[in-house]
């Protein structure tokens, strides 16, 4: 079994102008709802083997404040700049580039790469991901590289408005 998550990064700032898309920040509501979506995470019984997450300030943040509310080993946590702005086709590289030793792996990214590769990915329609929602889709196989001929089963979804 391989356990896909997939975390959109939480709501961004757009009040300093003078910044580059890459380089902006999480806004207040942002900052307030990534520790309760980790917690969520948490209390679902969720956790990660590894963690790829794009180097935008905006991930590396959203990933940082959900580590408060789920315990995540900085070990397995790997920044990657391809991932700003991935396509879902790319997400899907990084995912099948990874040994199959690893079970669990969780992506922290952008629309509109993530929204596209979840609803690819789940054996039903997941809709929109909007800022700070979660995805976990769950595939019955035992290599990284068959995600792309099958349909995982949507196990969770995590969307802060509801928390």
């Amino acid at each position: 079994m391989k356990h896909l998550t997939l975390i959109r990064h939480a709501k961004s700032s757009w009040n300093n102008p003078s910044l580059t898309d890459f380089d902006r920040p999480l806004n207040k509501r942002g900052i307030h709802d990534a520790p309760r979506v980790g917690t969520a995470i948490e209390q679902a019984g969720i956790s990660f083997d590894r963690v790829l997450c794009s180097d935008a300030r905006r991930a590396r943040q959203t990933l940082s404040l959900i580590s408060q509310g789920v315990t995540i080993d900085e070990g397995v946590i790997e920044y990657r700049h391809d991932m700003y702005g991935a396509s879902a086709d790319h997400l899907l590289s990084c995912v099948a580039g990874q040994p199959d030793t690893v079970s669990r792996i969780a992506l922290v990214g952008h629309n509109p790469g993530m929204e596209d590769l979840a609803n690819r990915l789940a054996s039903e329609v997941v809709g929109a991901m909007s800022t700070g929602n979660v995805v976990q889709i769950v595939f019955d196989c035992e290599s990284w590289s068959d995600l792309s001929a099958l349909a995982g089963n949507l196990t969770l979804i995590i969307r802060p408005r509801n928390l």
